[in-house]
């Protein structure tokens, strides 16, 4: 489906999107413009007294019952989540972690706001070498902007320490893994360049460096001698896609190489895994140069960034990859979405290659409604399990969403969580 082929309830979506930015808006430009004029008579003069309290009700409606998932980590024989949530203090957001044995229901669950914030999300998460686990994302400042966000947890979900490095602004996390010393890098965006921090185990921090090249850094992982590969995406727009680069970091931050992706049209990574043998996957979405539509992109380099294969759907469909794995075997899973109506509604989707890029299997999970798989990891059992939201199931608005699959796809487990 062509993405300029919109129906008309996606351009209703976009509209009343629209209208809520405006009603938002206007008591700013009212009270400037107009200071002897009570805001909710200018609101009603200008967008309708109806629509002014459907505005109001939309934002009384969102301000409780949504949550996701954006990240999930293989733990010794079980897995842990990350995402966030508004309900437990409507109109405020809070991280959320979940840690499961091979299936629900969670052994623990715990929400974190940031030190000193008014609210904090959770993006990406990573296992430590001993247990525990290490969280990246974003907090809100009391000053209005944003912090990069880090906290370290215990096995049980105890803070061992929190950090929000640089200073408050357009800032934020969205990758972060550990290195063989134990230390930990995130990487995210510091006002619209990619940045990557380094801090030692106990949350100092050793450095912290800006990728011009880059807008954000989306995927980072962690090399033999405490280097680090680092994917992000560069020259991104509301109308088309931007470009990718892989770049490897040495053990203070220096930049030794970088590779553009894709070698033609446009393209965005958003995940990237390491191979056992050496060399990178990744997985995103890819936009021709013959075309305005964008397909999933799968590709495999060498330790070099060199491309080694590269997977494109012969008959595309408007759909995307958001999370990768490995396996044992050298094969890859890739987990994502396909629009089913542009704009409205996706589901999930997963992807099985082997290890030279032939499609095994390819499968949809979700129901009627918007469906999302942004994680997923291979566990212990042999088993995956993908995490994202949902507004198909659940307890009624948007919920986190987490299913298990057997090697072939099949569904062997599936649970939603959220509030009203």
């Amino acid at each position: 489906m062509s993405l300029k082929a919109m129906r008309s309830r996606g351009s209703g979506s976009l509209l009343s999107a629209v209208l809520l930015v405006a009603a938002l808006a206007l008591p700013v430009v009212a009270g400037a413009c107009f200071l002897c004029c009570r805001t909710d008579a200018f609101l009603s003069l200008l967008i309708g007294r109806s629509d002014m309290e459907w505005a109001r009700e939309a934002e009384r409606d969102n301000s409780t019952g949504h949550e996701s998932a954006e990240g999930v980590v293989a733990t010794g024989s079980g897995f842990s989540v990350v995402g966030q949530t508004n309900s437990r203090q409507p109109g405020i957001q809070h991280a959320w972690v979940l840690h499961f044995g091979h299936a629900p229901p969670p052994l623990w669950e715990r929400t974190y706001g940031g030190p000193g914030m008014l609210g904090a999300s959770g993006h990406a998460i990573t296992a430590l070498p001993r247990g525990g686990l290490v969280v990246a994302g974003t907090a809100r400042g009391t000053g209005g902007g944003f912090w990069g966000w880090l906290v370290a947890l215990s096995p049980g979900g105890d803070v061992l320490w929190e950090r929000t490095p640089g200073e408050e602004g357009a800032h934020g996390f969205h990758a972060v893994s550990v290195l063989e010393d134990g230390s930990v890098v995130a990487g995210g965006s510091q006002d619209r360049v990619g940045w990557v921090v380094r801090v030692d185990s106990r949350g100092k921090l050793l450095w912290d460096v800006k990728l011009p090249q880059l807008e954000r850094v989306t995927a980072l992982v962690s090399l033999p001698a405490q280097r680090v590969a680092v994917l992000g995406t560069a020259e991104t727009s509301t109308t088309g896609l931007g470009i990718s680069r892989l770049m490897l970091l040495d053990s203070s931050g220096w930049a030794s190489w970088q590779k553009q992706l894709p070698v033609e049209g446009k393209g965005e990574l958003a995940a990237l895994a390491p191979l056992p043998e050496g060399g990178f996957v990744a997985t995103g979405r890819l936009s021709r140069p013959d075309s305005s539509d964008w397909s999933l992109w799968v590709v495999r380099m060498d330790p070099r960034g060199e491309i080694l294969w590269e997977h494109v759907p012969e008959d595309p469909q408007v759909e995307a990859g958001r999370a990768i794995t490995v396996l044992p075997d050298g094969g890859i899973v890739v987990a994502g979405f396909s629009w089913k109506e542009v704009l409205v509604d996706r589901e999930a989707k997963v992807w099985r290659f082997s290890a030279e890029g032939s499609l095994l299997w390819e499968k949809f999970y979700g129901g009627a409604r918007n469906d999302m798989g942004e994680g997923i990891a291979h566990l212990a059992d042999d088993s995956l399990v993908v995490v994202g939201s949902t507004l198909s199931k659940g307890a009624g608005k948007t919920d986190v969403w987490t299913f298990g699959l057997s090697p072939e796809g099949d569904l062997l487990w599936e649970e939603t969580f959220g509030a009203p």
